[in-house]
């Protein structure tokens, strides 16, 4: 047994669960953008996709209004603009242009289903 504080200690990190209407759909959207897709097989409720160490969870929801249930999550990168010009040349549509704000350079992405990943490089 170990005395250190849970807050000390490393974390692996966590993902984030976005709803979506169509796991396919939606699997092939990111996989497009270049996310990895996970093991999947069809006629799951559920998926993994990861872009370098970070991870979506996407879950099937019959009942999601992308009006109105989407969910939204921040992805750390070291350059947007990379990111960006990547993303942007697949010609999947849902990516913004890039802009300036007090902490870094950022862009959005809108999926399918309505939720948004913030992609940001922090000026250090």
């Amino acid at each position: 047994m170990t005395s250190e504080s849970p807050l000390e200690r490393p974390h692996d990190g966590f993902a984030p669960c976005f709803p979506v209407r169509d796991l396919e759909a939606a699997l092939a959207h990111y996989n497009q953008l270049g996310f990895a897709v996970l093991p999947f097989e069809s006629g799951m409720d559920w998926a993994w996709v990861r872009y370098g160490t970070a991870e979506l969870h996407l879950f099937r929801k019959d009942d999601h209004d992308p009006a109105r249930t989407a969910a939204a999550a921040d992805l750390a990168v070291d350059d947007a603009d990379a990111v960006e010009r990547c993303w942007s040349a697949t010609g999947v549509p849902g990516t913004s242009d890039l802009y300036d704000t007090a902490y870094g350079r950022e862009f959005v992405h809108v999926d399918l289903d309505n939720n948004l990943i913030r992609v940001v490089s922090v000026s250090h």
